[in-house]
């Protein structure tokens, strides 16, 4: 009886273990790699099934293209390829299907990238056979490391008989196809597509348009499109850990999410598993994701212009030592540290869908307390500095999103660089306010120990919200980490240094960082920085050389061009003449604000931004001091 028994549990595990393969070897995915996807197109082929969607930036790495955007696809990381290379698609003898020009391909990307022809799709999925149906370089997305796709065609036929037929037959032989489809905005196509996607609902869809639509075209937007995800279950928004917001995700996850479907672990690529977030109106949702993010992208060009036009008019007077406009100088530079407070208050709400309506409470409000404020016996600079540093602290700890909304903490989801945590301008801000904030408060105290634990208190606070738990900028945390060990030495050392004490202030300083990098590594969602350290660990030196080479050349042609160039060079003539005359308080804080500055400008490719803004908060400080001081 036991015997039986014991071959009846072996027979039921065996038929568990080799059910669960048999399903994960039958898993089907298709690729759909349209011309162009708007929401109304969207709307139409996804009526009556479960889908999810959200937003992607199709930016990639110059040369860009088509052809740099489906290998960005293939290879989990944006690349660029010169458009010539493509050389077009046949068939050999055997019936597989050959790119013309892939190893011309291959081997500029190997100039700069160590093992791209291992990591491209049809490499990494070759055990679950990918197929191909289409007429352009979208195979590339299909290829293996020699170029060459073994099932598929090199036409496509717009008639849902073939499309189904070719589909069933080249899935019977592999698990996933790329279709390469061109809706060419007719009805026919849309229709069509409709018909396709209800044929295939069961399987895991992918919808990736390879440019903006015309009816999603703005000046400001080149880049971001709708794309559609089917998992044959979940209805929602995509996300992803690449972006942490819902209603977003990147090229890379594309990879990610494939190679999860079918099981292949990689601890080194940067994309991520894509999650549908359930939402019972998706369609809304995204129709109001793109139109708040368009709106809010307005509103931070409209308010960084405010910003650097009151630095250009501060500078010019200042030149001019038109000593008679210091109070209008003060005002002007008063509303902009006010309006920085009043926009991180407003983005708890939902004012920024109506731009007209959040530009006239945004400027209203921050008048108003601006002229309130002007006669008042305080200093309004320190404190809305100190007002603006609890606000941010607050924020990104508790509701991140307030941050986002915000002019000044917005990620530019049309350069597609940073999705989540703080840009390099709400960094500059957290760092000057707490400087400013670390000083006002201090004056409120006598005892010594009291300031320096004020001081200690501030510096620990921005490590904290600027690692990789909450801030996710490595760039950020270094600054602040360099911030910690400036103040370190000019408030608690004084000038009792030597040596000694500075090596050890160094040592502390790398130990702070490896804890954060240790933290970030056992985190189950990994920051940028840590991903990158494997990486680096996988692929050698050339991750570095091309991380350097991508950041270093983005610094310089950013700090070159207008308005920033601009921007610097007045407020380069603005300190020249406020840093005469100071008192040695004012003057400490002053170099503390400008080192951190520089530091910030170094270590992040839009560096530029977290100086102008930090060293705009120190020009508010000096000339309200020597407004007081005439």
């Amino acid at each position: 009886m036991e015997k039986r028994n014991i071959i009846i549990i072996l027979a039921i595990i065996l038929v568990q273990l080799f059910g669960n393969t048999s399903y994960a070897m039958e898993e089907k995915s298709i690729l759909i790699l349209v011309d162009e996807l708007d929401l109304e197109v969207l709307e139409d082929i996804t009526d009556g099934i479960n889908f999810g969607t959200g937003l992607m930036n199709i930016k990639t790495r110059k040369p860009s293209g088509v052809e740099s955007y489906y290998f960005s696809i293939a290879a989990g990381r944006k690349v660029g390829i010169k458009p010539e290379y493509y050389k077009g698609l046949y068939k050999d003898e055997n019936g597989t299907i050959i790119i013309s020009g892939y190893e011309d391909m291959v081997k500029d990307l190997s100039k700069g990238i160590n093992n791209i022809k291992t990591n491209v799709l049809g490499e990494k999925l070759k055990d679950e056979g990918i197929s191909y149906i289409g007429d352009n370089s979208s195979a590339i997305v299909a290829a293996n490391n020699t170029g060459s796709i073994n099932y598929g065609e090199i036409e496509i036929k717009y008639h849902k008989n073939w499309l189904i037929n070719k589909t069933n037959l080249h899935l019977s032989k592999s698990n996933i196809l790329v279709l390469s489809y061109n809706i060419d905005q007719t009805n026919y196509r849309v229709r069509l597509l409709k018909d396709y996607i209800q044929e295939y609902k069961d399987y895991n869809i992918f919808i990736l348009p390879k440019k903006v639509s015309k009816r999603m075209e703005y000046i400001i937007n080149s880049s971001l499109v709708p794309v559609i995800y089917i998992n044959g279950k979940d209805n929602g928004m995509i996300k992803s850990s690449s972006t942490k917001r819902e209603g977003f995700i990147t090229i890379e996850d594309i990879y990610g999410e494939l190679l999860s479907i079918y099981g292949e672990k990689d601890s080194s690529i940067i994309g991520n598993k894509i999650n549908i977030v359930e939402r019972q109106n998706n369609l809304n949702n995204i129709k109001d994701l793109f139109k708040k993010t368009i709106n809010l992208i307005l509103i931070t060009y409209i308010f960084h212009g405010l910003v650097y036009f009151v630095q250009g008019y501060t500078a010019y007077y200042i030149y001019k030592n038109r000593k008679d406009k210091l109070d209008k100088i003060n005002l002007f530079n008063s509303f902009i540290v006010i309006n920085i407070f009043i926009g991180l208050l407003m983005g708890a709400s939902s004012l920024h869908i109506n731009i007209a309506l959040y530009l006239f409470i945004n400027l209203l409000t921050s008048y108003i307390i601006t002229i309130f404020m002007a006669d008042r016996d305080v200093n309004t600079i320190k404190l809305f500095a100190t007002l603006t540093y609890g606000l941010i602290i607050l924020g990104i700890i508790f509701y991140p999103e307030t941050i986002y909304n915000s002019y000044i903490g917005f990620n530019n989801l049309f350069y597609g660089a940073r999705y989540y945590g703080f840009n390099n301008g709400i960094m500059g801000v957290l760092l000057v306010s707490s400087i400013i904030s670390c000083y006002f408060v201090m004056e409120l105290f006598k005892n010594e120990f009291l300031k320096n634990l004020i001081c200690l208190i501030h510096v620990f606070t921005n490590m904290i919200v600027l690692s990789a738990n909450y801030g996710a900028n490595t760039g950020g945390f270094l600054t602040a980490l360099a911030l910690f060990l400036i103040i370190i030495y000019t408030n608690l050392l004084g000038k009792n240094w030597n040596i000694k004490n500075l090596a050890l202030l160094i040592l502390a300083g790398i130990l702070i960082f490896g804890v954060n990098m240790y933290f970030d590594y056992l985190s189950n969602e990994k920051s940028h920085a840590i991903n990158f350290f494997i990486r680096l660990k996988t692929h050698g030196i050339s991750e570095f050389v091309d991380m350097f080479r991508i950041k270093a050349r983005e610094l310089i042609k950013l700090t070159l061009l207008p308005p920033f160039s601009i921007v610097l060079v007045a407020q380069a003539i603005s300190l020249r003449t406020l840093l005469n005359g100071i008192n040695e308080n004012l003057k400490k804080q002053t170099y503390i604000i400008l080192i951190t500055g520089i530091i910030g400008f170094l270590l992040n490719d839009t560096g530029m931004i977290t100086f102008i803004y930090m060293t705009h908060y120190l020009i508010s400080l000096l000339v309200y001091n020597r407004r007081k001081s005439l």
